[in-house]
């Protein structure tokens, strides 16, 4: 997320206007529909990262609450708490793209609002000041189809067995669903299976057109076909 400083009331290290930029992933498990709770991660400074979950407040709109702690010196001492901040996300989607028909956010803008910094040392008269920010983003990767893939690992006759061997698309959504069709409705509700690794009998020798449908936990889907000869 690319952004500004929009206020830096005697923050050290900013200024108002300042450009900034920052790392924020989301991760959420929608299955496919709109999301309605989001976890932000977002990257502070250094390996510091701050888990925020947001909750949608509105179509295309979602915000939530945090906190982190600094340390501050007092007395000669040094506190690693001793600084706290509160502060509010607000994320919102201003730009989407369509894949396979579901509507995915490519595009957001963002406010980071701090209106108070806590002292929790006894040096209370020493005011930390509070901050604010300003941001909008492009995603960095949006989500794929998974590929579908299997293969045949024995025959017997006229039985064969497959193994599913599909990858998941990009974005990394797990696969939540598979469908076999293996082209044979002759043998009734044998003809499909739902497992990584289905067999078949087939009723009669010939050539058939097996096929896998799988879907993923963002609702995208992915089909190959293989045609077999049983003999």
């Amino acid at each position: 997320m690319r952004g500004k400083v929009t206020r830096a009331d005697g923050v050290r290290g900013e200024h108002k206007g300042q450009r900034v930029k920052r790392t924020w992933a989301f991760n959420s498990k929608c299955n496919g529909g709109a999301c309605f709770r989001v976890v932000l991660h977002k990257r502070r400074g250094g390996r510091h990262t701050d888990r925020v979950v947001l909750h949608r407040t509105s179509p295309g709109s979602y915000s939530g609450k945090g906190r982190f702690y600094f340390p501050i010196r007092c007395a000669g001492v040094v506190n690693s708490r001793g600084g706290e901040v509160r502060f509010k996300v607000t994320v919102r989607i201003v730009g989407t793209t369509q894949i396979q028909g579901k509507t995915f956010a490519s595009k957001l803008s963002a406010k980071y609002t701090n209106p108070e910094r806590i002292n929790h040392t006894e040096c209370t008269g020493r005011g930390l000041g509070s901050d604010g920010a300003s941001y909008k983003s492009s995603a960095a990767t949006l989500p794929g189809p998974p590929a579908a893939r299997f293969r045949r690992t024995a025959t017997s006759g006229t039985k064969l067995k497959f193994e599913d061997r599909s990858k998941r698309g990009s974005g990394g959504a797990s696969l939540t669903s598979r469908l076999w069709n293996f082209g044979d409705p002759a043998s009734g509700s044998s003809n499909t299976a739902t497992g990584p690794r289905p067999s078949h009998t087939f009723t009669t020798p010939g050539a058939y057109i097996v096929k896998l449908t799988i879907t993923d936990r963002n609702g995208l889907t992915g089909t190959v076909s293989h045609q077999y000869v049983v003999t």
